[in-house]
């Protein structure tokens, strides 16, 4: 509970500047990546982290997507309000750790750049998958641990001044938390030349 809360403090205190820092990481990437995301997306799906909206300009048109996104920082929710407008999606306060939905009430659930900042990335996990439908789709546009050991190093180096800057971990084991929370790996996609930005899509192992 302390650690969530100093997670929340520190989403709250950048939630001000946080479109300004991502700007540029997201003309030269994320908004090429978030289409591949929700391109995926079927059913009535969840948005789990949705920050200052970026995500919802992608959302799918399509009559038989209904979008539910909870977000923990009402800084950051607050951000999101101009984004919002005209699109149908309820949007929700809640701590991705404990959902409170019942279980298999989503045929999707979609985090992009959430695993990474979360506290417990296997309890979130735990939680998606329970809210996913057994035969649902969970789909994590993520930053993970390289395999490449020098560029794993750096990550090391880097993460505790990242985490305690904007609680954003960069060289967290994705995969394997997915794993761990009781998810089943069906694509893992390099996004990049290099392994750190990856888009998985997984099952609900139950």
């Amino acid at each position: 509970m302390a650690e969530t809360k100093a997670v929340l403090h520190r989403f709250n205190r950048f939630s001000r500047f946080y479109d300004v820092v991502e700007g540029i990481v997201e003309h030269i990437a994320f908004k090429r990546w978030r289409p591949a995301v929700f391109s995926k997306v079927e059913g009535r799906c969840l948005e789990v982290g949705f920050g200052t909206g970026r995500n919802f300009r992608y959302y799918p048109k399509e009559k038989d997507v209904r979008m539910v996104a909870i977000e923990l920082s009402p800084g950051m929710a607050a951000r999101s309000k101009e984004r919002a407008k005209g699109i149908d999606i309820d949007l929700i306060l809640m701590d991705a750790q404990h959902l409170a939905f019942k279980d298999n009430a989503f045929d999707s659930v979609v985090m992009t750049l959430v695993l990474c900042s979360v506290p417990d990335p296997v309890k979130t996990v735990e939680e998606c998958v329970r809210v996913c439908k057994p035969a649902g789709k969970i789909i994590d546009l993520e930053h993970v641990r390289s395999s490449n050991r020098l560029i794993a190093f750096m990550q090391d180096i880097i993460t505790p001044v990242t985490n305690m800057l904007v609680a954003l971990n960069i060289n967290r084991d994705t995969p394997g938390n997915l794993k761990k929370g009781g998810a089943v790996i069906i694509e893992d996609r390099h996004m990049t030349f290099i392994d750190i930005f990856r888009l998985i899509v997984s099952r609900p192992g139950k």
